[in-house]
């Protein structure tokens, strides 16, 4: 029987997580059934594990991964037995197989491997809308990334260099910043008080953008790093809390504020098949390097997720059935 990985009862901390064997589920006629071969974590499922959102115990985890198709339901067209797909929304992906309608599907095309695949759509498609649409910036533009080092951080600064962004990453060890500059990024700085000071002297003017994962005091520190027009562009709160940014903080230089919200950028199945065909492209033409930090089987999955929670992973984690 298939396995797959769900979280048990709350402890004092959170949750843990268990691995257990399922029947396989019968599939319906717009249906398709994968062998999962990788499935991507995400900072969802560390918040998942921490109580800071909703989740039932016994409810399977993961969303993201890649594999090949096993079996197709009456009326599919879209994929075929043998098809190597990957897919951002699938609930229940940390297992060794997943169904779900074919339209959740994305084909992947030849010389992409399985793992690139599962390592590059999620956090791939939150960093082309940032740099896209979020707060699309122009040739000659300066930039601040934080959580340089993770999946949408490596992902984000190569798409911003790729449309003339000279970009600043922010990474929380001196062990990440060599990976953060072989991507592009100009400069590399760390986490401290006189972040935003730092960053002047680099740019004394202060920086057109900055797109924060961390939220908290990070992202409202930033503020002051901010050129005129600037943007604040939120898309994450790893430190477990929101950004509380004070409107005189904006109003002294005419800032721009943001708090993106995936769904509504990727929401559309034919805005997110148009993003997921210009990933893969990117890939393919070298414009775009995934970079893989760790690969966990299935039962290391909690120790997988605390080690992305505390920082210790760089670029994505999968977990390998």
């Amino acid at each position: 029987m298939p396995h797959v990985v769900e979280l048990t009862e709350f402890l004092e901390h959170g949750r843990r997580t268990r691995i257990v064997e399922t029947p396989s589920a019968p599939i319906q006629a717009d249906e398709v059934r994968v062998r999962v071969r990788a499935a991507g974590l995400n900072f969802w499922q560390v918040m998942q594990l921490r109580g800071q959102v909703h989740t039932e115990p016994g409810q399977a985890l993961g969303t993201e991964g890649a594999g090949i198709v096993a079996e197709v339901g009456a009326t599919v067209t879209s994929v075929a037995v043998g098809d190597s797909v990957a897919w951002t929304r699938v609930p229940g992906s940390f297992a060794d197989e997943v169904v779900a309608p074919a339209e959740a599907f994305y084909l992947v095309p030849d010389g992409v491997d399985d793992r690139t695949a599962a390592a590059l759509l999620f956090q791939g498609m939150t960093a082309h809308y940032l740099a896209v649409d979020g707060w699309p910036l122009r040739e000659g533009s300066t930039a601040v990334v934080t959580s340089a080092a993770g999946g949408v951080g490596l992902l984000l600064i190569q798409l911003l260099v790729a449309r003339g962004v000279e970009v600043i990453g922010v990474v929380s060890s001196p062990e990440k910043k060599d990976l953060v500059q072989s991507v592009g990024a100009r400069h590399v700085l760390f986490y401290s008080d006189d972040l935003a000071e730092q960053i002047r002297l680099i740019i004394p003017g202060g920086v057109s953008a900055v797109y924060d994962a961390v939220g908290g005091d990070v992202a409202r520190k930033l503020v002051e790093s901010l050129a005129v027009q600037g943007a604040l562009v939120l898309y994450g709160a790893a430190s477990g809390e929101e950004a509380d940014i004070p409107l005189d903080a904006l109003g002294s230089g005419s800032r721009y504020l943001t708090r993106t919200q995936g769904r509504h950028f990727t929401g559309d199945p034919a805005v997110a098949a148009r993003r997921t065909q210009e990933l893969f492209a990117l890939v393919a033409d070298g414009t775009l390097h995934v970079h893989i930090g760790q690969t966990r089987p299935l039962e290391e999955a909690e120790r997988a997720l605390e080690m992305l929670a505390d920082r210790r992973s760089t670029g994505k984690v999968l977990l390998i059935p």
